[in-house]
């Protein structure tokens, strides 16, 4: 598996879009306030924020996600949109995206990486990122925003 920038799989931005359509419809979904394509297309940047990636294994897109302004929390640079095919989750891949994402923002001169999460919380600590405060997302369903110092 390896982890590229979604500015060079843009193709999969429809398929991509439907993923989170299917995962966050209170926010992408038709009365939701969020438009899933028009995110993934502002994240194919290759050196400034808000950019993408994309969990590859094969020649077949596994997982996504991204660093930008995560409109639940008001905080940048976040990781958002970090989703794993579902037949694909527990193998290592949102740690890879995870990755991913920490060492780019490091790279463009950001000290310090957010994420609002209600399923990541063991990985994140594992991973040394550490809780900030409580979120309740659009849908009522409460989380937590964790900061990782880069």
């Amino acid at each position: 598996m390896k982890v590229e920038l979604l500015d060079d799989h843009s193709e999969s931005i429809p398929m991509l879009a439907d993923w989170y359509v299917s995962e966050w419809a209170p926010y992408y979904g038709i009365d939701g306030p969020g438009d899933a394509r028009t995110d993934l297309v502002s994240r194919t940047n290759r050196d400034e924020i808000p950019i993408g990636f994309v969990a590859i294994e094969g020649d077949e897109i596994i997982g996504a996600a991204a660093l930008d302004f995560d409109v639940a929390t008001e905080r940048t640079p976040s990781v958002v949109g970090l989703l794993v095919e579902p037949s694909r989750r527990g193998r290592g891949v949102a740690t890879a995206l995870l990755k991913s994402a920490e060492l780019h923002a490091k790279r463009l001169g950001c000290s310090r990486l957010y994420v609002s999460t209600t399923v990541l919380d063991r990985l994140l600590v594992r991973m040394g990122w550490y809780p900030l405060e409580e979120i309740e997302f659009l849908d009522s369903e409460k989380g937590l925003i964790y900061a990782r110092d880069l």
